[in-house]
């Protein structure tokens, strides 16, 4: 296993590669739709690439303003990507403009890349069977392999965790890596980087969500990103601290009274079950709960309002 941190302060660290990773299942789309990974193909690298056993493909995109400065507001940063197929313009016109899509940018070494095999048109880190939901654009092919060696299109996954994910083509799938035998049986070119491969060597993974599409042109789609709990609505900290206010839905699975002593909002005691209502203070939960020895499932901060380092 590496330590990038130490690899990225050596006198060649190499070339870090920018990874990213469009899930629309966080937003609108269903949980099945497929996960878009793409590189930007910087350098050398203007061809499919794989790590962590997942397929990156090259696609024109640009990414800025991801860095914490440590003061102010976060960070708000924009994802530009070239508007060439109508592949994300659909996808667009279909799922809100991607608002709540998550974004993950991931940083790795070109040289931890995967070992991988190319045969039929594909950058390939291995095969995908069992899927119940795959299948072949002929359907005289049943696997992955005949359908790509016959020049047809696999609907089904090519990347492994897509292919042991169950939400994505009906069902989970078994996942064999290629070897350089097995690659060179089916036809393909092996490169081998067992030597430094390590799908381990990452920096950490940075989330985002897609706020809003901010220009869409004939060339290019931009959007503004922002973190999970930097979204519109959201209030920090989600949970108010009250001394004596309780959140839990009364009788609810917090709360947890199921008892047949019942009270008002003024905490008497009442004989109709239709006047049961709890007043959310300590006080009405001490009367559902009055032995001594049980915990109180009270939601609310009684210390909170307690004033400490008065010496009287």
């Amino acid at each position: 296993m590496s330590d990038i941190i130490t690899d990225a302060h050596s006198f060649e660290p190499g070339t870090i590669l920018e990874l990213f990773e469009l899930d629309l299942s966080t937003g609108s789309a269903g949980s099945d739709y497929q996960i878009f990974r793409w590189h930007s193909g910087n350098d050398e690298h203007l061809h499919e690439i794989l790590w962590q056993g997942n397929r990156y493909l090259p696609f024109p995109i640009e990414a800025e303003g991801f860095e914490f400065s440590g003061k102010g507001s976060i960070p708000r940063p924009t994802l530009t990507l070239a508007n060439i197929t109508s592949l994300l313009s659909n996808a667009i016109n279909q799922y809100d403009d991607l608002v709540g899509a998550k974004v993950t940018r991931k940083r790795t070494f070109s040289t931890y890349l995967d070992s991988h095999c190319d045969v039929w048109g594909y950058t390939l880190g291995g095969t995908c069977a069992g899927e119940s939901g795959a299948y072949c654009s002929d359907s005289n092919y049943t696997t992955q392999q005949t359908c790509l060696a016959a020049g047809e299109t696999w609907y089904g996954s090519y990347s492994k965790s897509d292919c042991l994910d169950s939400t994505k083509y009906g069902s989970a799938g078994t996942w064999t890596t290629y070897t350089d035998v097995s690659c060179v049986n089916n036809g393909g070119i092996y490169y081998d980087h067992s030597a430094t491969e390590d799908a381990t060597a990452e920096f950490a993974d940075e989330i985002w969500y897609i706020d809003r599409k901010a220009i869409e042109t004939n060339t290019y789609i931009q959007f503004e990103l922002t973190a999970a709990h930097d979204v519109q609505g959201v209030k920090l900290p989600s949970r108010s601290v009250l001394s004596n206010g309780c959140p839990w839905k009364y009788r609810g699975t917090e709360c947890g009274y199921s008892g047949t002593n019942y009270f008002d909002i003024d905490n008497n005691s009442v004989s109709d079950a239709g006047d049961d209502v709890c007043a959310k203070t300590f006080t009405a939960c001490e009367k559902r709960f009055p032995d001594e020895d049980d915990e109180i499932p009270f939601g609310g901060f009684p210390g909170a309002g307690v004033k400490t380092g008065a010496v009287r």
